[in-house]
């Protein structure tokens, strides 16, 4: 691809979708990722790689299209790759707060929206502060790539989503096969009624509705 600034083009059944590196490389702090042997490695930020959830789920938002998606509030917890935000602004999705524990993650999602041709609206609102953000307004949907890869995630998901999702609400969550996915989803199950199929790259797809 001949435009450096480009990470990569990722097609969509709505169509491609060019998603953009982040604006300064050199201020990009690495995150520690443990491998085999207690040894770590230094890696970019998660909002700079190409999780295989976040594409799982933005292709089952860009597969259910307009339809489900327009006039409704979103909320995307964890920017991730950026797409499902990029998704729900296509599909018309109105508003889009997105956040993550990166203050760059929104921005950098926002310019590669503007990019796309697509209007999001973002706030820079940090996951474990997004209760805040919010404001006690409730949201149509909720959008969770990949966010459960640690227990401050999964419990700070469990106070959240009843606050947040309204009455007719869905909460939909992309599971890439964390550890702790098994016990926030049995707590989740007290409450919420969990339907989960399989996506591609191994990930499952929760969707959670009240009952």
């Amino acid at each position: 691809m001949s435009d450096p600034q480009v990470c990569e083009r990722v097609g969509l059944p709505g169509g491609p979708l060019d998603l953009l590196r982040p604006a300064d490389p050199d201020a990009v702090a690495f995150d520690p990722v443990a491998v085999d042997e207690g040894v770590e490695e230094l890696h970019p930020p998660h909002w700079a790689r190409l999780w295989p959830s976040g594409r799982a789920l933005a292709t089952a938002l860009d597969t259910a299209g307009p339809a489900l998606l327009a006039g409704r509030s979103v909320l995307e917890l964890s920017c991730g790759l950026g797409l499902p935000s990029l998704v729900a602004a296509r599909a018309g999705a109105h508003p889009v707060l997105a956040t993550d524990r990166s203050p760059a993650a929104p921005g950098w999602v926002a310019a590669t929206a503007r990019r796309a041709g697509l209007r999001v609206a973002t706030a820079v609102a940090a996951f474990d502060g997004a209760d805040d953000a919010v404001g006690g307004r409730t949201w149509d949907l909720v959008l969770a790539a990949d966010v459960l890869y640690g227990a401050a995630a999964a419990d700070a998901l469990t106070a959240l989503l009843p606050r947040v999702t309204g009455p007719d609400g869905q909460v939909w969550l992309a599971d890439p096969g964390r550890p702790e996915a098994p016990r926030w989803l049995a707590t989740a199950r007290e409450t919420w009624t969990v339907t989960t199929r399989r996506l591609r790259d191994g990930v499952d797809l929760h969707v959670l509705r009240r009952p």
